[in-house]
């Protein structure tokens, strides 16, 4: 990762407001994977998981699995702002991750050298008078709200002299999967001290997000086109579609007739309504926005005015809305909506794809409202596409977390070797709950980290200069039978090498779903081809 030379990142880290939303995204996906991080503190006013809270806790049980996962040091502590006096802190608790050491207890907001505002603004104002006077010299703070006219005077107003104050905008929400290719606006202040605004950027570019540098004002002018008149476009149609059932229309018939842009806007208008009411209202309610509807709403009455007139008004019309974009950036825009209409269809073309060739085919399936939903794995193969779904032929079983599947004559025969018969069940699944295809490549590593796998040894005796271990490599890459394989050497063998011969064990493993002693024969037809000598 590209830090500036000699800058450590500054630790702890507390997240205030991140119980949910991109402040625990961004300590999940972003800070957690930092090294020299040190400990990260989730700090909210909801209660701790901890503590016995069933409803609204943190962090939810949607993001326990992820958090478990990481190597940092992670704790959640319940902001209590009516006690300031006593530092805030209304409970703690630890959250189990693979830290070699977890947090012991919590730490006073005096010892935090970095700190996130990931709180809704209209709470902006109360989080930076709770926390920021607590804060030492050196030490750096940042939001991440959508404007900044309210966050940095907040900010600059709260945290003492010697503190480090910057403005960000993460132009994206916690249903990305990572930062690759998404923006990041900074907007620098007076008191951003230059050191950290260098290592932050980089740390954010290393992890392939866009920095845009922008003044504050600049932010939010443009905010309240790219944000509120964008959102409350959607907010529009959505809303017209939901009131023209008296006109014969129906949402669920309208997705089988779809359009490519009518799919876009339509998925694009769901995502905004699967999203955060409280956010989206917040970004309709910044100062400005509503002579930015005033104009939608003029520009709107007179498109209708003009298309109910002569074919020559409306094609007049359009010219209008055409002209200005020419000096502009039309072109990326035009290769963006070519790349979104191709990847509506992309899914339905590899599934075709996987129809016609019979390839195993791994599925990963859920709630598209609830991404942060474990995803269902279906194993089988495609039976048939249609516009709406994917039918799926499997033969699964589970057991003590191992997988046994059969989906060829070969897979079949190793079943029956291992004495299972698996009956096939047909399985139907939306097209809009579908996650993930798994390419070739990421099939072979679920068959490799969930089948439950053969063993057979196979006795080589070879030259002292044979590189048995890379003829294992060599196995695994032209036999796709062969998941990997060891090198062992027996000591009972030692004696062979005053002879310049060894005696050596190669245990192979076979995929699961593969015949072991079809596979064995033919590892021994290739190990005597390069000259091993076979027992």
């Amino acid at each position: 990762m590209a830090f500036p030379a000699g800058i450590a990142p500054p630790s702890p880290l507390l997240i205030v407001g991140g119980g949910d939303g991109i402040g625990l995204w961004l300590a999940k996906r972003l800070f957690a994977h930092v090294p020299g991080m040190g400990r990260i503190t989730l700090a909210d006013v909801k209660p701790l998981w901890g503590h016995g809270a069933s409803e609204g806790a943190f962090p939810g049980p949607q993001h326990t699995a992820e958090l478990a996962a990481l190597d940092t040091p992670i704790d959640a502590l319940r902001l209590d702002y009516a006690r300031a006096a006593d530092g805030l802190v209304a409970e703690w608790a630890a959250i189990p991750t693979k830290a070699a050491t977890p947090p012991s207890g919590p730490l006073p907001l005096e010892a935090y050298r970095l700190v996130m505002l990931a709180v809704p603004e209209e709470a902006i104002e109360t989080a930076a008078a709770g926390v920021l006077p607590h804060l030492r010299p050196g030490a750096h703070v940042f939001d991440v709200c959508s404007t900044k006219a309210v966050a940095l005077p907040a900010m600059l107003r709260h945290a003492p002299e010697g503190v480090s104050v910057l403005g960000t905008h993460p132009l994206f929400g916690p249903a990305v999967p990572d930062l690759v290719g998404q923006v990041m606006v900074m907007t620098p202040t007076p008191r951003t001290d230059q050191a950290f605004y260098a290592w932050f950027r980089d740390l954010v570019r290393s992890f392939g997000a866009v920095v845009e540098e922008v003044p504050a004002a600049d932010h939010d002018l443009h905010m309240l086109f790219i944000q509120t008149l964008a959102h409350f476009s959607y907010l529009v149609f959505g809303r017209t579609l939901a009131q023209a059932g008296p006109l014969g229309f129906s949402l669920e018939e309208s997705f089988k007739l779809s359009t490519p842009p009518y799919g876009i806007l339509a998925a694009f208008t769901a995502r905004i309504i699967g999203g955060n009411p409280r956010l989206y209202a917040q970004i309709q309610a910044q100062p400005g926005a509503d002579r930015v509807r005033a104009l939608f709403l003029q520009a709107a009455q007179d498109m209708a005015a003009r298309f109910s007139g002569s074919p020559a008004q409306a094609q007049a019309a359009i010219q209008e809305v055409i002209d200005p974009y020419k000096g502009a950036d039309v072109a990326r825009a035009y290769a963006n909506s070519r790349a979104l209409v191709d990847s509506v269809q992309q899914s339905y073309r590899e599934l075709y794809r996987r129809e016609q060739s019979g390839q195993l085919t791994v599925l990963l399936a859920g709630d598209p409202l609830n991404p942060a939903e474990p995803s269902v794995t279906h194993v089988g193969l495609v039976a048939d596409v249609d516009g709406q779904s994917v039918g799926m032929v499997e033969r699964v079983a589970q057991a003590n977390g191992k997988w046994f599947i059969a989906y060829d004559a070969q897979s079949e025969a190793a079943m029956r070797k291992l004495g299972r018969a698996l009956r096939p069940k047909t399985s139907r699944i939306l097209r809009h709950n579908i996650r993930r295809v798994l390419s070739a490549e990421e099939t072979v590593a679920w068959r490799r980290a969930n089948l439950l796998h053969h063993q057979r040894d196979v006795s080589a005796l070879t030259d002292q200069a044979v590189d048995v271990a890379y003829l294992c490599g060599v196995l695994a890459k032209i036999n796709p039978s062969v998941a990997g394989g060891q090198v062992l050497e027996p000591a009972e063998g030692a004696w062979l090498k005053r002879y310049a011969l060894r005696n050596q064990i190669i245990r192979l493993t076979i995929f699961g779903d593969r015949d072991p002693d079809a596979c064995l024969a033919e590892v021994v037809r290739s190990l005597r081809l390069f000259g091993v000598r076979v027992a």
